[in-house]
């Protein structure tokens, strides 16, 4: 793998730092120490170092381009560079061109030869002619070379008449190559180089035909040789401790008080508070210390987040927020950005969260995220962002053939079904299930959503659905458990949106069903719209989905929770067409922990 090297024991990760921006970057070379020795995971790691590297040099040459004042490519260090390396060639080919020594040496082993009778007239004229070709070659080397020169300069210079480009192609790729520069050929940008390094070449050529006549003091006149070169030098971020503690500094004083004294806050919340703070640090660069944040920082972190590659840390490893929106910019085809509503309901308002208790605890006076949200339009005339499905599209999407013999029934078929039967939250919720979850609580089996769910009210008991146990489901389970798994879905636990994106990408589309409103967590309206149709208590019906604790059964004598909601759910009747329904084996047994 290339800039992947193995030295001294150790697997690093080295990327030279071009010369002309060694002095913006402070450094040579960009080194990543200590890579795993496990070849996946090494490559893994790596090619986000990788990354992160280029991106960092690629910023580094932006800030040459603008120092410099010119277009991009720097054409004035372009220009410059090419011209030294023209009189370097020179250099070398004149050094490396017969002397007369050379050519005293070789005009007497000629004659050697021919004192010997190794070349004479009996040879024949051709072996005669043959033998001179080497000395006649380095009598008329250095007129040969001059030649050259004088015949290049010539269609360089009528380049500019005609347009023509080829002469100097070849030298225009070779810089982008070794700059790392992605200028197409035919672009406004790459004529503009080759325009530049043609002048360059041109008074280049000029120096040499000076030198031929013994004048070696000539310097060119051409402007983008001749304009000072761009001021090095490259401030330093400023500290987050110069404006009190940092965002981070604040998350984590944050995240220790909600969680003292035995109090929980779901780590799956933990971990997007983290994810907003890193984003937003990335965004400003650093991480930066919480009194330093303007209302006007956050309105400009808002304007990027609707520029934001959706899981960007995914499809761009090691790039930063700004450079991955850059990144996907440049694609033919740019993935698509962050829905509003989950930049108004995650990153603004974590952000928030952070910073209020920042406000709160004295370290800022007022919350500079608070009220900024993305304009989603009024509430009043919004219809809802998803609709569930219908019974016809239910039909559709459970009568493919993957869903005719539940014995084979996978990820992909259980998935489904308990989506719909259970209306979870969303796909984490069901992807982290861990069979452990899975038990009888009052002779009902049932999900207790424990470890995946947002908050205390969601920590909830779901009830088996029958016609789960009718499938199979609970074969399903004991299965599982059999081979030592310790989560419902091993393969959707690794990667908790891997089912949805395969449901909302490849399989609604292949189906007729794409619609920006039917997707996977349809599944959750579908139930609860079938829940009041059938006229379920509103109560129970929110108990279900995790809208109130399951506390709430204080208001029923007689009646636990956990058979209130069974009872309500055996209500529901999908007649999903799926043959091959069959009576579970004793669901007794199977519910029984390991």
């Amino acid at each position: 793998m290339r800039y992947v090297q193995h030295v001294r024991g150790k697997w690093v990760v080295r990327v030279t730092v071009p010369e002309d921006l060694r002095d913006i970057m402070g450094q040579r070379e960009l080194v990543d120490a200590d890579l795993p020795a496990d070849t996946r995971k090494r490559e893994r790691l790596a090619h986000g170092i990788i990354n992160r590297f280029l991106c960092q040099i690629e910023e580094a040459r932006e800030t040459l381009r603008a120092r410099a004042g010119q277009p991009a490519p720097a054409l004035s260090l372009a220009a410059k560079a090419h011209y030294e390396s023209m009189l370097r060639a020179d250099d070398e080919k004149r050094a490396a061109l017969p002397t007369v020594v050379d050519l005293t040496a070789e005009y007497q082993r000629l004659n050697r030869s021919i004192e010997a009778g190794e070349i004479e007239i009996g040879h024949g004229f051709p072996a005669m002619i043959n033998s001179m070709t080497e000395y006649e070659l380095m009598r008329g080397a250095r007129d040969h070379y001059a030649k050259n020169r004088a015949r290049r300069l010539s269609v360089l210079r009528d380049s500019f008449r005609s347009g023509e480009t080829r002469w100097i192609e070849q030298s225009v790729q070779q810089y982008l190559s070794d700059n790392k520069l992605a200028v197409e050929y035919g672009t406004h940008q790459w004529f503009e180089l080759a325009n530049v390094l043609t002048r360059a070449e041109i008074e280049a050529l000029e120096r040499t035909m000076e030198r031929d006549r013994g004048a070696f003091g000539g310097q060119p006149i051409d402007p983008f040789l001749t304009m000072p070169d761009p001021e090095i030098g490259q401030s330093a971020p400023s500290s987050g401790k110069a404006s009190g503690i940092t965002l981070s500094e604040a998350l984590d004083a944050f995240h220790n008080e909600r969680t003292a004294g035995g109090n929980t806050l779901a780590m799956r919340t933990m971990e997007e508070h983290k994810n907003a703070a890193r984003m937003f640090n990335e965004f400003m660069g650093s991480d930066v210390g919480v009194r330093s944040i303007t209302k006007k920082n956050v309105i400009d972190y808002k304007g990027a987040l609707l520029s934001t590659p959706n899981r960007y840390t995914m499809r761009f490893p090691g790039l930063t927020l700004p450079q991955a929106i850059k990144a996907n910019a440049k694609l033919s085809k740019p993935f698509s950005t962050l829905a509003p509503q989950t930049i108004n309901m995650k990153w603004l308002s974590h952000l928030s969260t952070i910073l209020q208790w920042a406000s709160n605890n004295g370290h800022i006076d007022s919350n500079p995220a608070q009220g900024i949200r993305v304009d989603t339009g009024s509430k009043v005339h919004k219809a809802a962002s998803y609709e569930p499905f219908s019974n016809d599209e239910l039909q559709i999407i459970f009568g493919t053939p993957m869903f005719k013999d539940p014995s084979e029934y996978g990820l992909m078929q259980w998935a489904l079904l308990v989506m719909l039967y259970t209306g979870v939250r969303n796909s984490s919720e069901m992807a982290q299930m861990t069979l452990a979850n899975i038990y009888k609580e009052q002779g009902i089996p049932v999900f207790f959503l424990e470890t995946a769910s947002k908050n205390q009210r969601s920590k909830r008991l779901v009830p088996i659905h029958a016609d789960l146990v009718k499938l199979g489901f609970l074969d399903y389970v004991a299965a599982q458990r059999y081979k030592g798994e310790t989560h419902l879905f091993p393969g959707w636990a690794k990667r908790t949106d891997k089912v949805n994106d395969w449901f909302n990408v490849t399989y609604l589309p292949s189906l007729g069903l794409k619609n920006k409103q039917k997707v996977f967590y349809s599944f959750r309206h579908t139930l609860s719209s079938n829940l009041i149709r059938l006229g379920v208590p509103r109560e129970t019906s929110k108990m279900i989905s995790g809208h109130v604790p399951q506390e709430i059964h204080s208001v029923y004598v007689h009646e636990s929770p956990v058979s209130l909601m069974y009872r309500e759910l055996s209500k529901l009747q999908f007649d999903l067409p799926i043959t091959g329904l069959r009576k579970s084996l004793d669901s007794s047994s199977l519910c029984e922990q390991p």
